[in-house]
């Protein structure tokens, strides 16, 4: 059996107030020595920032918090500062460890502590509840952030045989968990619980890693969900599995790449999971030279009832971030067994062709309650950097599923149920939000008026591949397709 070492015997107080930093690294250091279990009883323990260490667990009594310090000073400083969401401070970390396990209670990152009380461009009282409580609130995010803020919140860099598991994660005040290069993790039953305003309030980031496997968990984050990333100084990403998890999100809930897309994913698969309240349900981003290859995406079931224009369920999207950027690819893709209730569309687009290449969409159903009309999004400014900024044709093209530059598109059995005017509650808010701007929308700048003009298929440049759908437009007197430069694609009755 296991030493355990119990960090009240090392002088925490549980009491909320005392700062309990000393006593709980006294105890992770005499547990590193020896081998065995720092445990954390009943209680509510203040601390900075906590460094974790080979063949160390951490487990937490279930009635026991541990509660960041809302002040800086308290916390660590590392000299590893990359960008406004990978800060220098962290509340717990790891470093070149390897058999580190963090198991049960509470991680609660005092988040709100490192926010300043503004919602938009209005200046409040307090910092918004994590439940919005009316329409505004609703669309607007707590936009000003001190920079001196735990985030991520948990960290683990150059580690391996982690576990992570049956805890609960709340209140990061930037990215909330975090796996940097890291080997052979597991991260199952976890209850994220974060502001649906929170700043970059990401759930799990996965960057560089290798062999880890997330199952089991409930996530509700303001800013991505479960997300893999390889930045400049990661390495690729592959072997990775995503299963039975519930998410939550006010952006991507299943996302690859975007900005973070130096180098390589693949051996991917996500399944079996429920998203909902979503901008994006589903997001693949080569916009740094990244190939995107070997992934599966199947048995999901979704919703993008959030308040931003432009939401898709499924978005893939190739090209270049600037100009100094390499060109990358998505290959080798299979979305199967999708059930997706949305305002927005299918889109898949490359800036060069062929960036798209062998894609198969298999099993996909579309319940449009309500259809937003994309052309309100051709202006290149709004939408932020992830809305296939260098195809405006596509991004405004009205079509349920929409393709451009892709060889070898595999359509099976993909289908719309058109809005009937049924099941729109909360499908009709008055304002929503875009990424890439503060401005609110009005219903009369995105809603589409009247019986919805919508294509089953746009598409343009495609090459190989085939369509095989019970495909229908929104009206009889509405062409099925609009194709231009389809050379090789085939319509299969």
């Amino acid at each position: 059996m296991d030493t355990v070492f119990d960090i009240t015997k090392f002088g925490a107080h549980g009491d909320g107030e005392h700062l309990n930093t000393q006593a709980i690294q006294s105890a992770v250091d005499e547990a590193a020595r020896r081998g065995g279990t720092v445990y954390v009883p009943a209680g509510t323990f203040l601390t900075g920032t906590v460094e974790l260490k080979s063949r160390v667990t951490l487990e937490l009594h279930p009635a026991a918090t541990i509660l960041g310090s809302p002040d800086i000073g308290d916390y660590r400083q590392t000299a590893e500062t990359v960008d406004e969401d990978r800060r220098p401070w962290h509340l717990l970390m790891a470093r070149n460890a390897s058999g580190v396990t963090l198991r049960g209670g509470v991680i609660d990152g005092n988040g709100p502590a490192f926010w300043e009380p503004t919602v938009g461009d209005n200046p409040v009282t307090a910092v918004p509840a994590r439940e919005p409580d009316s329409e505004r609130a609703a669309l607007t995010w707590i936009r000003a952030n001190k920079e001196a803020r735990p985030s991520p919140m948990i960290d683990f860099s150059h580690c391996r045989d982690v576990r992570i598991v049956d805890t609960k994660i709340t209140n990061g005040a930037g990215w909330n968990l975090h796996m940097h290069c890291c080997d052979r993790v597991w991260i199952r039953g976890v209850d994220l619980d974060a502001n649906l305003l929170g700043p970059n309030n990401d759930g799990f980031d996965i960057t560089g890693c290798r062999d880890v496997m997330i199952s089991d968990c409930h996530l509700s984050c303001c800013d991505d969900a479960i997300v893999l990333k390889t930045t400049e100084d990661s390495r690729s990403v592959e072997r990775i599995t995503v299963t039975n998890c519930v998410l939550r999100t006010r952006c991507a809930a299943l996302k690859l790449g975007a900005n973070e897309s130096f180098h390589d994913f693949r051996q991917i698969t996500f399944s079996n999971c429920v998203v909902y309240e979503s901008n994006r349900a589903i997001g693949l981003y080569s916009l740094q030279g990244a190939v995107i290859e070997d992934l599966t995406v199947s048995n999901i079931v979704c919703d993008t009832r959030a308040p931003f224009l432009f939401n898709r369920p499924i978005h893939l999207d190739v090209r270049r971030q600037s100009p100094d950027s390499r060109h990358g690819a998505i290959r080798n893709v299979i979305i199967s067994q999708v059930v997706a209730r949305t305002d927005g569309r299918i889109l898949m687009t490359s800036e060069d062709p062929g960036g798209l290449e062998n894609i198969v969409l298999r099993d996909i159903r579309l319940v449009c309650p309500v259809l937003d009309d994309p052309s309100a999004g051709s202006d290149p400014a709004v939408g932020g950097s992830q809305f296939s900024n260098s195809c405006l044709d596509a991004r405004a093209a009205k079509a349920a599923v929409v393709a451009e530059n892709a060889h070898g598109l595999v359509l099976e059995n993909v289908s719309v149920q058109w809005p009937d005017g049924r099941g729109t509650d909360g499908w009709n808010p008055p304002l929503k939000a875009a990424n890439g701007t503060t401005k609110l929308f009005a219903r009369s700048e995105f809603a589409s008026t009247g019986k919805p003009v919508f294509h089953f298929l746009w598409a343009r440049g495609l090459s190989g591949g085939y369509g095989h759908c019970p495909a229908a437009a929104s009206s009889p007197e509405v062409p099925l397709f609009v194709l231009e430069n389809c050379e090789g694609w085939a319509w299969r009755e």
